[in-house]
């Protein structure tokens, strides 16, 4: 069986988030490998042990020369046709822009075709987006869970005023998923991190019934109360165990359903996903899939 990559986003998650610990998973330390085939210029990248509140982790950050440019969701899509990928990591890129473009055309009134990213359209986002999405396809991962995901709270300031947090967009990537506000006021789960979560995450729920086989975090930029921190957990998947009906550690989880994520880890299903399939729900397990619909998403009760 493949590992099950757990994804704890007590802190929340973002983009360099993700980076930092799909390559501390990895034990990689430099990101441009992954990167190579990238049709984008003007953008480096930078990877640093460093700490958050006593929590050490890799810190990625990512430096470009254009500023924070506008991009509408032909320019980011012709630059990952452009590009050197695989063509499941150009596949999951595309939807992933998609799916933005979508949500910031739903929150503005306007066609996705018409949406100019400002804060997700920046090289960052586009280095952050694939980045993680090619760092994933190396990982392969059987089955990828993660926590309820906590947003922060109080404001953010957008290119178009200052909202409530979570941000409007990722209010909206962020619908079905299980959340929760916590700490300090804070933007803990970016737009970017919302989309990333719908491009790998299975399901969402408690950590599963396994062997650690290896953890890992990844940094976010703000020191507060909470470790701004993603951890990443590898577990060997048990099917052995015996307990008692009265306890729920090793229970089974509700799957995600409605949740159409373009999630093709290359694996041959030796895992047990336990669901019965009559709800839509394409895996794209070598399916070509343009987009993620917003459905609602079945997942376990949590805060």
């Amino acid at each position: 069986m493949k590992p099950i990559l757990y994804l704890n986003c007590f802190a929340g998650i973002a983009g360099d988030m993700t980076l930092g610990v799909l390559l501390d998973l990895l034990g990689k330390r430099d990101l441009k490998p992954f990167l190579e085939g990238l049709a984008l210029e003007g953008w480096d990248v930078t990877v640093q042990q460093g700490l958050r509140s006593g929590l050490s982790g890799l810190d990625v950050k990512v430096r470009c020369g254009e500023g924070h440019a506008h991009r509408g969701l032909a320019d980011v899509l012709q630059i990952i046709e452009k590009s050197d990928l695989s063509p499941a990591v150009a596949r999951k890129a595309s939807s992933a822009f998609r799916l933005l473009a979508e949500a910031e055309g739903a929150v503005h009134g306007r066609p996705p075709e018409e949406i100019h990213f400002h804060e997700v359209g920046a090289v960052d986002a586009i280095v952050d987006i694939v980045g993680s999405i090619a760092l994933m396809e190396v990982l392969s991962p059987g089955e990828v869970v993660a926590s309820a995901v906590n947003v922060g709270s109080g404001t953010v300031r957008c290119a178009h005023g200052e909202f409530p947090v979570p941000s409007p967009a990722a209010l909206k990537l962020l619908e079905g998923i299980p959340v929760y506000g916590s700490g300090e006021p804070l933007e803990r789960t970016t737009p970017t991190g919302a989309v990333l979560l719908r491009t790998f995450v299975d399901r969402f729920g408690p950590l599963p019934c396994g062997v650690v086989l290896k953890s890992g975090y990844g940094l976010g930029d703000s020191e507060t109360d909470l470790p701004n921190a993603l951890q990443g957990i590898l577990l060997q998947p048990r099917t052995d165990v015996k307990k008692p009906s009265s306890q729920r550690h090793c229970q089974k989880q509700s799957p995600l359903q409605g949740h159409d994520h373009d999630h093709d880890h290359d694996h041959d299903h030796d895992h047990d996903h336990d669901h019965d399939h009559d709800h839509d729900h394409d895996h794209d397990h070598d399916h070509d899939q343009d987009s993620h619909p917003h459905g609602p998403l079945k997942t376990e009760d949590r805060a």
